[in-house]
């Protein structure tokens, strides 16, 4: 894709955190004898960029700079004025030889866990340390003889031996001209789709300390302009070579706010660029003030992997992918990404970390699970992110995440910069998000927790056994309408229901695959691959695809299955209609033999407000079904679960926005 940020796919586990003008940190900063204290760290004070060729810092009374002399020049001396600044809180970086010490996250408490397993990622089987389906820490091939505790004995013994053979860190020549090739490949050809223009009708609320004082800039080469100061121009170069033009309205507002080191709350509907508008920013302040990172040492790596800036993902899919695009916009420097997630052997992971990092994308669980071995650690990350927050939420990641953060030595809230992106937010990772983030700012796109309007929504009523006849039907006139190099991604709820429809429709010469949890990790990314490629026209998959993937000419999605909760439904939609494109989403909606529904009452509720507001043609029969129907947990799955506001009420209540939106 050609105009934002979210792009590769493979992706599972993956961390990350960031933080504005005003918090505690230790990055370096070369030649400088300047330390920040970890108790001063969120106060007002200047944003203290260091500038080239400059020992002056910006004084303490002097915090959030605006755009006409906020940001200190290179070559300049000059200090930026209180009443232009609009960050809230300094930026303290210490400098590169210094002994202070931030001060450990004390602010929260992890909840009481013993190693909480759950069914997505977990610490092993209930027999001992045996690997699980979805996503676990063990070795599938030697960690089921009994409950033994796994050990870093592979990243010390790779680590001895690049040091013995001198094996820096940074990539040989040869691979980064291979790179040129390799990482921007997909970008050849794709572009915005003819609806890209109208993101800048899309509703924006902001809210936050000085909030107002964001400078909102239209294009990519504008926004070089305008924080030429924080954006290194390794940076911009890469984001050229992704053919980004114009940002998303989600990109105008999180990269300006991210560049300045604030917390950030983002709230944006899928195929909206995300995954740029915070890699970006947390990637151009890691330039700028982390100077020493890991590819530029003369020497081998030695010693725990530390990184930097940490990215969490709740799914390995979402993890790969982010992993592939922040690859993209450290080409050509000297900064180290690494991605660690479950699934994969450790063995495979651990030789690759020993080498250091200074970006690091990661799942929970098995981020953990390398912390318990002490190869890797988090006391000096100074951003963290947190991508499809509320997704880990619901996978039961909070324990693990709660233990990284709290317990390990990371700086506090205070002492980091911390960004959190979703399509949706449940109130309850909301409430989470208090204690994550500091006097941090809402950014929330569109109608929140609502799809984008460029996927046409259409249902049809099918009874449950006439299913797959229907789907035939469907795909035919898809195969019969679909232009070059179109691809189908049908969702089901079910492991089992995937394989068969796998293998039903392959048994029809159709081109599928399949992605789903009893796939072991080679194979998911082999398929996933060949997806993105244009080998497989049509995917099955379980939600495990539903989220933050960016897969090329996805024209449509079928639900073959109705998702169990409304937020799936809208990220399963949204791997369509991406980047201003047009989609197509088709919902099979199963009725009994005498016309009544068989799915979740309160469920249809939600999906016919989601229709509404995408301005989507509402079936008769679908009233029909709400007003007649039995409701079959209606409690469970309420309305105020999805989408989000923002906590501190600064957003209104979900009736009054739409009111607000409906005239956009």
């Amino acid at each position: 894709m050609a105009a934002w940020g979210a792009s590769s796919w493979d992706a599972k586990d993956v961390k990350e955190e960031a933080t504005w003008e005003s918090k505690a940190d230790s990055w370096s900063a070369a030649d400088t004898n300047g330390t920040a204290k970890a108790d001063e760290a969120w106060a007002p004070k200047a944003d203290s960029w260091p500038a080239a060729d400059t020992k002056d810092k910006a004084n303490a009374d002097d915090a959030w700079a605006a755009k006409a002399d906020s940001w200190t020049a290179a070559d300049t001396k000059g200090t930026t004025k209180a009443d232009d600044a609009w960050a809230v809180k300094a930026d303290p970086w210490s400098a590169a030889e210094t002994n202070e010490t931030t001060k450990t996250g004390d602010s929260w408490t992890a909840a009481a866990t013993n190693g909480t397993e759950t069914a997505a990622e977990s610490w092993g089987a209930s027999n001992g340390w045996g690997d699980k389906a979805a996503d676990s820490h063990g070795d599938a091939n030697g960690w089921d003889q009994g409950p033994k505790k796994p050990d870093g004995k592979v990243f010390w013994e790779t680590q001895q031996w690049n040091i013995q053979s001198g094996v820096l860190s940074k990539k040989e020549d040869w691979e980064v001209d291979q790179d040129d090739t390799l990482l921007f490949k997909e970008r050849l050809g794709s572009s915005a789709g003819l609806d890209f223009n109208k993101y800048d009708s899309v509703p924006v609320d902001i809210s936050g300390s000085k909030a107002a004082l964001i400078p909102v800039v239209q294009t990519f080469e504008e926004l070089y302009q305008e924080f030429k100061e924080c954006i290194p121009q390794e940076l911009s170069n890469n984001v050229r070579r992704c053919q980004y033009s114009k940002p998303t309205p989600v990109q105008k507002y999180a990269i300006p706010v991210g560049l300045v080191g604030r917390d950030v709350m983002c709230c944006a509907q899928t195929g909206s660029g995300k995954t740029a508008a915070y890699l970006m920013p947390i990637i151009g302040r890691m330039m700028k003030i982390h100077a020493n990172p890991t590819g530029g040492l003369a020497e081998p790596f030695e010693g725990k992997c530390c990184p930097d800036t940490l990215v969490l993902s709740p799914t390995r899919e979402l993890a790969i992918q982010i992993y592939e695009e922040a690859l993209k916009f450290c080409h050509r420097t000297t900064y180290r990404v690494c991605r660690i997630y479950g699934g994969e052997k450790p063995a495979i992971q651990l030789p690759e970390i020993s080498k250091g990092c200074d970006l690091m994308v990661a799942t929970p669980g098995r981020l953990q699970d390398f912390i318990e071995r002490g190869v890797v650690g988090v006391d000096k990350v100074f951003v963290l992110v947190l991508d499809e927050a509320d997704r880990m939420l619901d996978m039961g990641f909070e324990p693990q995440v709660r233990d990284i953060v709290c317990n390990n030595g990371m700086p506090d809230k205070e002492g980091r910069q911390t960004m959190m992106f979703s399509a949706t937010f449940a109130e309850e990772c909301q409430k989470m998000a208090q204690d994550f983030l500091y006097d941090y700012i809402w950014i929330g796109v569109g109608v929140v927790g609502g799809a984008v309007d460029t996927v046409e929504q259409t249902l049809e009523q099918v009874e449950p056994k006439d299913k797959y006849t229907k789907l035939v039907e469907v795909l035919d006139q898809w195969f019969a309408s679909r232009e070059k190099e179109e691809r189908c991604l049908i969702f089901v709820n079910a492991k089992d229901t995937a394989k068969w429809l796998d293998e039903q429709l392959y048994a029809k010469h159709i081109d599928t695959g399949a992605l789903h949890g009893n796939l072991d990790q080679q194979e998911r990314e082999k398929n996933l691959r060949r997806f993105r490629d244009g080998e497989i026209d049509v995917m099955v998959a379980t939600d495990v695809a539903a989220r933050g993937l960016d897969i090329e000419k996805v024209s449509t999605v079928i639900n073959y299955d109705m998702p169990t909760n409304i937020d799936s439904y809208v990220h399963r939609i949204g791997r369509t209609g991406r980047i201003g494109n047009k989609g197509r989403a088709v919902t099979f909606i199963a009725v009994d033999e005498k016309g009544m529904t068989c799915e979740n009452l309160d469920e249809l509720k939600q999906l016919l407000r989601i229709m509404q507001d995408a301005k989507c043609a509402i079936p008769d029969w679908l009233s029909g079904l709400i007003e007649s129907g039995a409701s079959f947990g209606a409690d469970k799955h309420s309305y105020g679960k999805w989408g989000g506001k923002d906590m501190r009420g600064a957003w209104d209540d979900w009736e009054e926005k739409k009111e607000k939106t409906d005239g956009w």
